[in-house]
């Protein structure tokens, strides 16, 4: 099972979420999603629900854009080779196919080049620009890296070749002097988007050569942002959105072929198909190939050669998949072997034999199921390795690997990713530093996942037309996460493993007459814990699943825990006996009435097995405990066995209880039929009263014992009752079990005697027993007590 993790309420302003629903029309729970995204005007919010093309920046805020362009542009004039030099991953793929489209589209003299992962490595490389120079290009495009390549732009320079670097990444301390840098994260660059992905920038260097918006490449854009998880904010979110909308129109061959082999024919792509479809695959081609059979698909208008691709790029994805599953169990297992690991705050796991380009998957991996940073390598057998490394909020990887430089080869990357190479001998050392470093930043509290809630909702609150409404805040991703809103104490309605593997979990949770149906990926093992809840909260994201034309509301579930309170409502209980000996778990049972408990003690107690199983407690009058019988240890799991008198009695005996106890609530026949003996004995109807004092009429005396036999099916209690009120209103005279009438006797009402009020009163505070404990709903019931419950806490 996964880690707990801290679920936190994002606070609000209440007030302001209130006037901007009133001023925008729309619902508070739309506003309070648009607050808690800083937009807290009506204009920012109109902005961002209504976007437009005019949200783009000027390219040419950009610090060298100036340059590059002239650069590029001198470059066609003189019918210059060019080169794209790119990255193996989908940013860098759909970075070297856009900017390679757009030159050649103007008339540039252009070819792309991939480093290959395994032989080369990641970002520039001495013998690549050496063979450049010697193939006869003189200007080289970085896309998506070059930020950090000082001693490679150092001999671009050296040899006489012109380099111009675009880049996302981090800048170092010390820039390259390359001709010209595009990296918004440069120091005196004023461009306001800071967080473009590598294609982004790539798509700035476009829309300064074309003096427009370059429309036509929006959707390769959008594709290289979301796979890279840059943030969904600003202008990525343009970017993003309007590359969808190309998408779904008219989709380029490569990108309709990468549509097809996903199975989203039908379906409207959205960010998260990019992200877990479409950027996988592209991937995929880098991380066991090369990276040019995804720049190739993209970049094809041949409808029949993109298919072919895209199948390939497929094929190789689920080989991927299987080689990542492999180092993922090995990296377990190496773990779990070395349990010293898990002391420290950052993991570190090197080994050889495994896969350079699968084991960024496999470190995101690990991090969820250890939650710490983690650094896994992958050794050559020749004295180093090479390592894709992943982190949690609040530890900065890239800051922190800077300060272990000396131990490193190459690095590079940002807060959350990173990759370097290091030398075996230098493992235990960074192991040792990083571990010092995360000691430093990451609290106890930050060791623990976090989800972050927008609201706590009731179930009556969500409809279809809520997540139709909430999709103007779409595109979702990195930065624009979905939304997520919390239910709590939903009764558990079913749940049932689903998909081909067996692999996730489908239930159905409840509150009142609502129903709400939930999936949870990849925890189909958290089935048996869940069906041992009665109640539980639950936290994920509305979504609307469409199956044969029909469109359902559910929750994508991110975590589910049990509730504070566990009420099992068991009543229609039969042999409550049988109930009881059939429960594998020790018992505390609540007896309000003491035959019962004595009835239960002899049926049970003929068992040794069972002396400290159950714990049998009477109740008194004020709701104090008496343990009357078997073990002395508090058990978590409480009964409620029978009724008792008063509401305050009951309320009173569950104030010993902690709202962690189990409280199981097993009324049935036999209360009910409790009840109709209390109705008709305790205050009998006013007709036997008069059958009684007629029959004292006929006879001179009658005995207790005649006055029972004439007043069947009347029970002892029922007739002491009349008798009592007789007596009392002296309309009876008794001496010792006999019983005359009083011819002397002024009329009186029943109700002026004390028994009958007693009575009278007595059976007032069972009908409100009844209705709290027998015939309230299963909500009404668990309210009432999760309430009493939760006071105690």
């Amino acid at each position: 099972m996964q880690k707990p993790k801290r679920w936190v309420v994002l606070e609000a302003d209440d007030r302001q979420v209130h006037a901007l629903a009133e001023e925008l029309g729309v619902s508070p729970i739309l506003a309070r999603l648009l607050w808690r995204r800083g937009l807290c005007t009506v204009e920012d919010a109109q902005r961002f629900l209504y976007p437009g093309r005019d949200g783009f920046s000027d390219p040419y805020l950009m610090r060298d854009m100036d340059k590059a362009v002239a650069r590029i542009r001198s470059a066609i004039d003189r019918k210059e080779r060019m080169m794209i030099y790119g990255d193996y991953d989908a940013d860098g793929a759909t970075s070297t196919a856009l900017l390679f489209l757009a030159l050649r589209e103007i008339g540039a003299d252009v070819e792309t080049y991939i480093p290959d992962r395994f032989s080369e490595g990641y970002g520039l490389n001495g013998p690549a620009i050496q063979q450049a120079k010697e193939r006869g290009f003189d200007l080289v495009i970085t896309v998506d890296n070059g930020i950090s390549a000082v001693e490679e732009v150092r001999l671009a320079r050296e040899i006489g070749l012109d380099l111009i670097v675009t880049d996302h990444h981090t800048p170092p301390e010390i820039l390259p002097d390359a001709y010209a840098i595009l990296n918004p994260k440069q120091p005196g660059c004023n461009y306001p988007e800071k967080m473009l992905a590598g294609v982004g920038v790539a798509w700035k260097l476009v829309q300064a050569l074309y003096e427009r918006l370059p429309e036509e490449f929006l959707d390769l854009a959008a594709i290289g942002t979301v796979a890279d998880l840059a943030p969904l904010q600003g202008e990525n979110r343009l970017i993003t959105l309007f590359g969808l909308e190309a998408m779904n129109a008219v989709p380029r061959p490569g990108v309709r072929a990468l549509i097809e082999v996903a199975g989203l024919q039908d379906k409207q792509v959205t960010a998260g198909h990019i992200g877990f479809s479409f950027g996988p695959r592209i991937n995929a081609s880098g991380r066991l190939d090369s990276a040019t059979y995804a720049v190739e698909l993209l970049t094809t208008t041949d409808t029949e050669k993109a298919k072919e691709l895209a199948e390939f790029l497929d094929a190789r994805n689920r080989e991927r998949q299987e080689i990542g599953e492999g180092i993922f169990e090995q990296a377990v297992a190496l773990v779990e072997a070395h349990p010293e690991w898990l002391e420290g705050r950052v993991l570190v796991v090197p080994s050889s034999g495994w896969n350079e380009g699968v084991i960024g998957i496999v470190a995101s991996r690990l991090v969820e199921r250890y939650y710490r940073p983690t650094l896994m390598i992958a050794l050559n057998g020749e004295g180093s390795g090479k390592s894709s490394a992943r982190s949690i909020h609040g530890f900065d990887l890239y800051a922190a690997l800077t300060k272990c430089a000396d131990l490193l080869g190459h690095y590079g990357g940002h807060k959350m990713a990173a990759g370097f190479s290091i030398a075996e001998e230098r493992i235990d050392e960074l192991r040792r530093r990083m571990n010092d470093i995360a000691q430093e930043a990451l609290t106890d509290e930050l060791m623990q996942p976090k989800i972050d809630v927008d609201m706590v909702l009731d179930l009556g609150e969500v409809n279809l037309q809520l997540v139709e409404q909430m999709e103007r805040l779409a595109p979702y991703g990195f930065g624009n996460p979905s939304p997520r809103f919390s239910f709590e104490g939903l009764q558990l309605e079913q749940t049932r493993v689903v998909g081909k593997d067996a692999t996730h979990l489908q239930m159905r949770v409840k509150r009142a007459n609502q129903t709400l149906d939930c999936i949870a990926f990849r925890r189909s093992e958290d089935q048996p814990a869940l069906e041992r809840l009665a109640s539980i909260d639950i936290v994920g994201e509305l979504a609307i699943n469409e199956w044969k034309g029909r469109r359902n509301l559910q929750v994508l579930l991110g975590d589910w825990r049990a509730n504070a309170v566990q009420c099992f409502d068991k009543r229609g209980c039969g042999d409550k006996a049988v109930w009881l000996e059939t429960r594998k778990e020790p018992l505390t049972v609540l007896f309000f009435q003491e035959p019962n408990l004595r009835e239960i003690e002899k049926r049970l107690f003929g068992y040794p097995w069972n002396e400290d199983k159950y714990r049998l407690v009477l109740v008194d009058a004020t709701g104090r405990w008496e343990r009357v019988a078997g073990g002395d240890r508090p058990t978590d799991h409480v009964v409620l066995y029978d009724l008792p008198q008063t509401v305050a009695q009951v309320e009173a005996a569950l104030a010993e209880l902690q709202p962690a106890q189990k409280l199981y609530v097993i009324h049935g026949e036999a209360d009910e039929q409790y009840c109709r003996h209390a109705e008709v004995n305790w205050l009998p109807e006013r007709n036997a009263f008069t059958y009684a004092y007629r029959l004292l009429q006929k006879q001179e005396t009658l005995s207790y014992e005649q006055m029972l036999q004439e007043m069947r099916p009347l029970t002892q209690e029922g007739v002491e009752t009349i008798l009592a009120v007789f007596t009392e209103l002296e309309f009876a005279l008794q001496e010792g079990n006999q019983y005359a009438k009083n011819s002397s006797a002024t009329r009186r009402e029943l109700s002026e005697a004390p028994t009958y009020q007693q009575q009278a009163q007595r059976f007032q505070h069972l009908k409100q027993v009844r209705e709290k404990l027998l015939v309230a709903s299963h909500d009404t019931l668990r309210e009432w007590l999760v309430t009493l419950l939760l006071r105690q806490a």
